[in-house]
C-alpha cells in the first residue's frame, strides 16, 4: 500500500513524513516540482503478528508494509503544468494524506477548511482536465461506431461513467463522492483520478497538541468535509519528528512530560486501512509468520492470489481459523480438534484476522 503525503507549501508535510517514517529528511528547504519525492517503507504495527511469532518461532516474520510518498507542496493557482508535475507522483498511490497547517498565528478551523478546500480544488481541476480530454476522444469513437459490438458497448458504458464523473467535478466536488458499482469502480481506478482517492486530512499542529485535537474534532463534524468524504486526524508534526530522533527511553520520558500517549504512525495507518476498506489476514508456520493486506469483501481465492498466483490457479480449499481461536487453542492441531479450523471454498469472504492455509494443486 502506498500513501501519498501532499498539501500546500509550508504545511509541514516533510515534518509529518519524518514523524511517520522515523526519517531525517531535511525540512524547510525549497523542493523543485520536478524532483523525486521522499519515500519510506514502514512496517504496519500488528500485535497479532508478534503473538503468532511467539507461538511458532518461525525463521522469518513479515508484518504488512506501507510506503509513504512525500511530494513537493502545491500552491493554489500553480497552473496545470506545475500541478501536473507534482500531482503526477500521486496518481499511483492508494490514498492521500493531505497535510494542512494548524500552527502559528491565525490557526483555526476556518483557516484549515479554507486551505483544504483550496488544495482539493487543484485536484479537481487536474482531474477535470484529464476527464474532458478522454471524453472528447471516447465520444468520437462511439459516434463513429469503431470496433466490435462488445467493444462499442464497453466504450458506451465508459462514456456514461465519465459523464457522471464530469458532472460531479463541474460542481467542484471530488470524484470520491460517487456511489459506484464494482465494475464501475474498477474502470474508474484505471484513470488514477486524484479526487477519487480516499483521503485523510492531517491537521498539523506543530507542537500544540490540544489545538490540533480540537480542530480535527471540529473538522470531522463539519458538513463541508462530510460531503467530500474525508476524515481528519491531528498530528503534532514537529514534536513527533523530534521524538522520532530520540532513543526509545528518552522518547518515552519526553512523551510523558508532554502528555503524548502514543505516536501517530499507528493511528494514521489504521485510518488508512479504514478509508481504503482494507483488512489483514495472516499465515503462520515454522517457516514464516506474515500479515497480508486485501480489500474488504475479497474471497479466499483472492487471498490465495495475494500470496502467490499458483495458489489461486490451483486452489482446492482454504483452512481457516480466527486469530483469537488459534491463540486460545495454542496450535492448528488443537484448533482442529476443537472444531475451530474450518474448510472454506473459493467464495468464502475473508475476515480481518483470519489465519489461512491454502491447499492447492498445480
Amino acid at each position: 500500500m502506498q500513501i501519498g503525503i501532499a498539501g500546500p507549501p509550508g504545511s509541514g508535510k516533510t515534518s509529518v513524513f519524518n514523524a511517520l517514517a522515523r526519517a531525517q529528511v531535511q525540512v524547510g528547504t525549497f523542493t523543485s516540482v520536478q524532483s523525486e519525492p521522499n519515500r519510506a517503507v514502514v512496517k504496519v504495527p500488528d500485535p497479532r503478528v508478534d503473538r503468532l511469532a511467539e507461538m511458532f518461532t518461525p525463521r522469518s516474520v513479515k508484518p504488512a508494509e506501507v510506503q509513504f510518498v512525500d511530494v513537493a507542496g502545491l500552491a493554489h493557482g500553480a497552473g496545470l503544468e506545475s500541478a501536473s508535475a507534482i500531482l503526477g507522483h500521486l496518481r499511483t498511490v492508494d490514498a492521500l494524506l493531505v497535510v494542512i497547517a494548524a500552527f502559528g498565528e491565525g490557526a483555526e478551523t476556518e483557516s484549515v477548511v479554507a486551505d483544504l478546500l483550496s488544495f482539493e480544488a487543484e485536484l479537481i481541476l487536474s482531474d477535470l482536465d484529464l476527464v474532458e480530454r478522454r471524453l472528447d476522444r471516447l465520444d468520437r469513437e462511439v459516434r463513429m461506431s469503431r470496433g466490435t459490438d462488445t467493444e462499442r458497448q464497453l466504450k458506451s458504458r465508459e462514456l456514461e461513467l465519465l459523464r457522471r464523473v464530469k458532472d460531479v467535478l463541474d460542481q467542484e466536488h471530488p470524484a470520491r463522492i460517487l456511489q459506484l458499482g464494482g465494475e464501475e469502480e474498477k474502470l474508474l481506478r484505471g484513470y488514477a483520478l486524484l479526487s477519487a482517492k480516499p483521503a485523510l486530512v492531517i491537521v498539523n499542529s506543530g507542537d500544540d497538541l490540544e489545538t490540533g485535537r480540537q480542530i480535527a474534532d471540529q473538522l470531522n463534524q463539519d458538513p463541508r468535509l462530510a460531503s467530500n468524504s474525508v476524515e481528519a486526524l491531528s498530528i503534532a508534526g514537529r514534536l513527533e519528528m523530534e521524538l522520532a530522533e530520540l532513543d526509545p527511553a528518552e522518547a518515552q520520558e519526553f512523551m510523558d512530560s508532554m502528555g503524548v500517549t502514543d505516536l501517530s504512525a499507528t493511528r494514521v495507518i489504521q485510518a488508512s486501512y479504514r478509508v481504503l476498506r482494507l483488512l489483514s489476514f495472516l499465515t503462520a508456520g515454522e517457516d514464516e509468520v506474515r500479515a497480508w493486506t486485501i480489500r474488504q469483501g475479497d474471497t479466499a481465492v483472492d487471498a490465495a492470489a495475494v500470496i502467490h498466483s499458483d495458489l489461486a490457479r490451483g486452489f482446492i480449499r482454504a483452512e481457516v481459523v480466527t486469530y483469537n481461536d488459534l491463540v486460545a487453542a495454542g496450535s492448528f492441531a488443537e484448533a482442529r480438534k476443537r472444531g475451530r479450523l474450518r474448510s472454506e471454498g473459493k467464495s468464502y469472504i475473508v475476515q480481518d484476522g483470519d489465519v489461512i492455509n491454502v491447499l492447492f494443486n498445480v
